[in-house]
């Protein structure tokens, strides 16, 4: 890429620097576009982080559950019942991984982008809440999300990484009965039928 002059030159780097200091820079700030924030892929890899913590604490999966980590932990100690009393489900674990990293962050509720709520379902999140990316593109904390056979997505993970043909992810597993780093063959049957494309979250610029 060539400039043309020497004020173009100054204008792209300033606009360099800046962009750099928006990617790198404090856990509160993301990158704007229109009337929407896109987070960092520093900010996806701080919630990755958190999300790590509700594996390393094996945080129980609930249908429904929107507990946080700390919260679990001291529902837990008060002797309540993992899975039963407590929990947390796959959109509830991306929603808290995120909200540690941005604590006032909201969510689009409609396609026109003219409702937010402060909680999100993993279909709002793959349709309004998100835009697509390549398997290239994706870093760790990006979103994974599943379909059913109609077609309809019906859980979110978080991503780790690709080791070979095997995709690692974070997720709240009904099966294993909590929040698990799973994983699954880019070229098996599982994937290949319910895989419902890669994501970077998305957010309203005025929280």
């Amino acid at each position: 890429m060539q400039f043309v002059n020497t004020k173009s030159n100054k204008v792209s780097l300033v606009f360099i620097l800046l962009l750099c200091a928006v990617i790198i820079g404090g856990a509160n700030s993301c990158l704007a576009s229109e009337n929407q924030l896109t987070v960092s892929p520093h900010q996806a890899y701080q919630a990755y982080e958190y999300a790590l913590e509700y594996v390393n604490n094996e945080v129980a999966y609930l249908y429904g559950g929107r507990i946080s980590v700390e919260q679990y932990l001291t529902e837990l100690a008060k002797g309540r019942e993992p899975g039963v009393d407590i929990g947390v489900d796959a959109s509830a674990l991306i929603v808290n991984s995120y909200r540690n990293v941005i604590s006032d962050i909201r969510f689009w509720f409609d396609d026109a982008k003219t409702t937010t709520v402060s909680d999100a379902t993993s279909k709002i999140l793959a349709e309004y809440n998100s835009y697509p990316l390549t398997q290239s593109e994706i870093v760790p904390g990006d979103l994974i999300f599943f379909k059913n056979t109609a077609g309809n997505i019906t859980g979110a993970a978080i991503f780790s990484h690709i080791q070979g043909d095997v995709i690692h992810f974070i997720t709240a597993s009904a099966n294993a009965g909590r929040v698990v780093l799973t994983n699954a063959r880019l070229k098996g049957k599982y994937w290949a039928n319910s895989f419902a494309g890669f994501g970077r979250l998305t957010c309203p610029i005025n929280r």
